[in-house]
C-alpha cells in the first residue's frame, strides 16, 4: 500500500523555479490538488524571501514555472500568496507560508493530484513528506562539471532551470510521525472573518528545497504544506547565535484554504 502512496506522490509534486529578468530568484516544490493542474506551495517559495511582500508575488516581470514529470514546464499564476492576519493582541501582523498557484493557460490533459484533507493531525500519526531537496543530487554532479563550451550543453543548462529536474531525479520522499503540533485561531474583524491552522513538528527533517512539498497520510491525501526546517541554538561565545537544523521540519494544515474561500466570496 505504501508503495502505492510514494508512486503518487512522486507524480503530483512539481518543481517550482521563479524567475525574474532571467534571473532565477527562487525554486522550491509544489503539489498538485485539483485535476485542473492548481497547486499549492509555500508562499516563500513564491517571493524568494520573507516576510511575504505584495510587491514581490504581483510584479508582472516575475515569471513562475512548474515542472511535473512526464510533462512540459507551464507557467503558472498566482492564485493567493499567504495570508496577513492582524490582530490587536499582537504587535506585528501574522503571516501564513501558504500559496496556491494556478496554470495560465488551462490544460487539456488532466493531472494526477493529491486530495486536500482539512484536518487536524494527531500526534503520533505517521505521514509522508516529499520535496526536491538538496539531498538529491544529478549523477556524478554533471550539472557542475558540464563544459559549458560543449555543443548543446547550454540547452541542456537552460531547461534545467526550468526545472527538469523533475524528471531526472524526482523528489525525495520520506517518512515522519508527527511529534508536536499547535493550534493557532485568530479573528480578522476587518475582514469579518477567523482563521484556523495547526502549526506541526514531523520528527524527520529537510533541507532546502522542500519547501511547498505535502504532507501526506496514510490515505493519499494531503494534510499539509511543508514550511520550513526547524533549527536549533548552538550558542557559543564565539558566535552566540549560531542556529542549526534540528532534525526536524515544520509544517502548516490545510485549514487555512477555509478563510482563503471566504475572503475571495467577500470579494467577489
Amino acid at each position: 500500500m505504501h508503495e502505492e502512496i510514494y508512486e503518487k506522490i512522486q507524480r503530483c509534486c512539481g518543481y517550482v523555479t521563479v524567475v525574474l529578468d532571467d534571473e532565477v530568484i527562487s525554486q522550491g516544490t509544489c503539489f498538485a490538488f485539483t485535476s485542473d493542474g492548481e497547486v499549492l506551495t509555500a508562499a516563500h517559495v513564491v517571493t524568494g524571501r520573507v516576510p511575504i511582500l505584495h510587491k514581490d508575488y504581483s510584479d508582472p516581470n516575475v515569471k513562475i514555472f512548474i515542472k511535473f514529470a512526464g510533462r512540459p514546464a507551464l507557467e503558472y499564476r498566482v492564485s493567493f500568496c499567504s495570508l496577513t492576519i492582524q490582530c490587536a493582541a499582537f504587535t506585528e501582523a501574522i503571516q501564513l507560508d501558504i500559496a496556491a498557484l494556478a496554470p495560465k493557460e488551462k490544460q487539456a490533459e488532466a493531472f494526477p493530484y493529491l486530495p486536500a484533507r482539512i484536518m487536524s493531525p494527531k500526534l503520533g500519526q505517521q505521514v509522508f513528506i516529499s520535496g526536491f531537496s538538496d539531498d538529491l543530487s544529478l549523477p556524478f554532479n554533471i550539472d557542475r562539471i558540464a563544459n559549458k563550451d560543449f555543443p548543446g550543453i547550454q540547452d541542456f543548462l537552460s531547461v534545467m532551470k526550468k526545472g527538469y529536474m523533475a524528471d531526472m531525479m524526482g523528489p525525495l520522499i520520506k517518512r515522519a510521525a508527527i511529534g508536536n503540533h499547535r493550534k493557532i485561531i485568530a479573528e480578522d474583524s476587518s475582514q469579518n472573518i477567523t482563521i484556523e491552522v495547526d502549526i506541526f513538528y514531523l520528527d524527520n527533517g529537510v533541507n532546502s528545497g522542500a519547501s511547498g512539498g505535502p504532507v501526506v497520510n496514510e490515505d493519499g491525501e494531503a494534510i499539509g504544506v511543508i514550511s520550513q526546517r526547524a533549527v536549533t541554538s548552538a550558542s557559543q561565545k564565539s558566535a552566540p547565535d549560531l542556529k542549526v537544523p534540528a532534525g526536524a521540519t515544520i509544517a502548516l494544515s490545510l485549514h487555512p484554504m477555509n478563510a482563503i474561500h471566504q475572503i475571495m466570496k467577500n470579494n467577489a
